[in-house]
């Protein structure tokens, strides 16, 4: 387990938020997990998160979370940083499956702020210092855009992500920004700098706004199927190729957003899109919803029309591994 300030300088780059293979007869599918883990492994991805949002942590047991959790870092075996979500609709559970994360070897957590109530921005502060005070692990808080309009309007007010910060004493590592708000991104990239790495979460193109302003690293649904794209994407970043940024953008981050976001089952869209590309995508546990086949077609073809799918691209069940075969959790 890295301190949280070792965590904090591996927040770099893409991140790859892993989403939850289940079997037909809906068990959580560890070795699909395997299988995932392993492809973000070899081609390149510095970091994944296990058990989040897009991994439909809601959905899934406390024993399969841990399970999910134990299997990702397993087998990347340190070969990329491994951030396991831990967030629970309690101060004392988030704490429990926090230390169990730890001591399972992740590198840092991802926690929401409580999902059913947490008592104001007192409250929430309150929330985090607690699981700083319990733990010894690095800490990205996530917003969403219905949180921050719940907590104190934090979005008119950026500076308060100043104070969750200093509740964190010094375990708050990250900070996963989901608004959508370029003005808020803007203003706690400058903020946070050298205290607290932020993450874009809206797409390549929100994160090009984010890159100018000293935020670190980024995630998007796009690098669970293509995240080659996100690594040219990051590279010509890196060498102040604004332009070759700015064509991955138009030309393959916001087709790809607003076909997935038309579906209406965005998850569903990427679990979707990753059975095109031939790897393990699945159903939506209920009550997530999967998409229906015409969604899936038109996917298919926005996807082939901007290059990211060949147009004799073999279905995934063609091309899943012996190696892979489904291992259900006990």
């Amino acid at each position: 387990m890295m301190n949280p300030t070792e965590f904090r300088k591996k927040l770099v780059g893409p991140i790859v938020a892993m989403t939850t293979h289940f079997t037909k007869d809906d068990q959580v599918d560890l070795g699909a997990m395997r299988e995932l883990t392993e492809f973000y492994v070899q081609s390149g991805i510095p970091t994944v998160i296990a058990d989040g949002s897009t991994g439909e942590f809601a959905s899934l047991s406390e024993e399969e979370r841990r399970q999910v959790i134990e299997t990702v870092v397993q087998t990347a075996r340190g070969r990329m940083t491994v951030i396991a979500g831990t967030a629970c609709p309690g101060t004392k559970l988030t704490i429990d499956l926090t230390k169990y994360a730890a001591d399972a070897g992740a590198d840092g957590v991802m926690i929401t702020p409580p999902y059913y109530g947490f008592g104001g921005w007192e409250g929430l502060k309150k929330h985090y210092r607690m699981v700083a005070e319990a733990t010894n692990i690095g800490i990205i808080v996530y917003f969403s855009g219905a949180v921050m309009h719940t907590v104190t309007n934090v979005l008119n007010k950026p500076e308060l992500m100043l104070e969750l910060a200093e509740a964190g004493q010094g375990h708050i590592s990250g900070f996963k920004d989901a608004s959508g708000n370029f003005h808020f991104y803007r203003s706690v990239c400058k903020l946070l700098k050298d205290k607290v790495a932020v993450m874009g979460s809206n797409g390549m193109n929100y994160y090009l706004y984010g890159h100018m302003f000293g935020g670190p690293c980024f995630l998007t649904g796009l690098g669970n199927i293509w995240p080659r794209v996100e690594l040219e994407f990051d590279a010509a970043l890196r060498r102040g190729d604004l332009k070759t940024a700015l064509q991955i953008v138009n030309e393959k981050d916001l087709p790809y957003l607003k076909a997935a976001v038309a579906t209406g089952t965005y998850n569903g869209a990427v679990k979707a899109m990753m059975e095109m590309a031939g790897l393990p995508g699945g159903h939506m546990r209920p009550p997530f919803l999967d998409c229906t086949a015409e969604q899936k077609e038109m996917l298919r073809r926005v996807c082939t029309e901007i290059g990211l799918l060949s147009p004799m691209k073999p279905r995934a069940a063609a091309k899943r591994s012996a190696a892979a075969k489904p291992l259900a959790v006990a």
